[in-house]
């Protein structure tokens, strides 16, 4: 897939391993586990095949991880499906073939003590068993639904709080990938968004992008600056209140995953909206097409675009 060094560089720490720990940025929010009363009759692993969840099940076993789950605990495990585990790109396949690799990505989804889905918040920060790890909930009103996600996985509503003896499940339609670190650290590791570094650095928003937020980035790839008409790129970094105003166009406040995207106008920290449209599962922004989506970060989420925003009344 043309774009996947992108989604590979998103998550370079389930890929790179143990190295990456010093490149991680986390908040200091946890969530303090309520008990939850025992009502299944199944330890976890068990739970899952009942749930039908066979994939996960075999995985858990490849990993080594049965005996964990299947121990006292009290745990809480994010349980992608079979489709969302079988509709993995090929790369983060061959990736989860390393076993080591593989107990990491599912490791980040286990959280130490039973959680409750009604404990779960908007731009909740929650400890996983992956030392050091962190994944982010969202919750969102998407005209009149309320949609859910882990790491901008979408949670299964219909299916939260399976309870096992040792534990509950919430089910999963997708795959959380721990992030690489935080907005900044993501686009310098990525050779897509060279261009998009500098005009960062430029405009002096390093330690914004760097910061907690959370915020949602929609980031123009080298190509996408590339369409710019000549010299515009070139005006723009010579001028850093437009510079600025032009990158603050494609940043928004808070953690929108895709999941929780519809047709609407979104304010950005450029104070002017930007259009979500959404036909055919396919999502633009103004007219910019969204071609990786749900970049995982620790600071919100990423996604790449393939042109460059220009807010109105632009000048410079």
């Amino acid at each position: 897939m043309q774009y996947s060094s992108i989604l590979l560089i998103v998550s370079l720490a389930f890929v790179k391993g143990a190295d990456v720990d010093k490149k991680f940025l986390f908040m200091d929010s946890a969530l303090n586990s309520a008990d939850f009363p025992v009502v299944g009759d199944l330890l976890i692993p068990e739970l899952l095949k009942q749930l039908g969840l066979d994939t996960l099940y075999s995985l858990v076993n490849k990993a080594g991880l049965t005996a964990t789950l299947s121990g006292t605990g009290p745990f809480t495990l994010f349980a992608p499906t079979n489709d969302a585990l079988s509709n993995l790109p090929a790369w983060v396949k061959k990736a989860v073939s390393n076993v080591t690799i593989l107990a990491d990505v599912l490791e980040y989804h286990v959280l130490a003590g039973s959680v409750k889905s009604s404990a779960l918040a908007n731009e909740l920060l929650v400890d996983t068993v992956l030392p050091g790890k962190k994944l982010r909930i969202n919750l969102y009103d998407k005209q009149g639904t309320t949609v859910a996600t882990a790491q901008c996985a979408p949670i299964d509503l219909s299916r939260v709080d399976q309870a096992a003896t040792n534990g509950i499940v919430h089910v999963l339609n997708g795959v959380m990938l721990p992030p690489a670190g935080n907005i900044v650290q993501v686009l310098v590791e990525c050779p897509k968004f060279t261009t998009l570094v500098t005009a960062v650095k430029a405009a002096g928003l390093v330690n914004a992008l760097s910061s907690d937020g959370p915020f949602t980035l929609f980031a123009p790839t080298d190509k996408a600056f590339k369409k710019l008409p000549p010299q515009v790129l070139d005006n723009l970094l010579k001028n850093v209140t437009a510079l600025t105003r032009v990158l603050e166009y494609h940043v928004v406040a808070g953690t929108f995953c895709s999941a929780g995207l519809f047709n609407s106008d979104v304010p950005t920290l450029a104070k002017d909206t930007v259009k979500i449209e959404i036909n055919g599962g396919k999502v633009t922004v103004n007219n910019a097409r969204v071609l990786v989506a749900d970049g995982s970060v620790t600071n919100g989420v990423v996604h790449a675009i393939d042109q460059v925003l220009l807010p109105p009344n632009l000048v410079g």
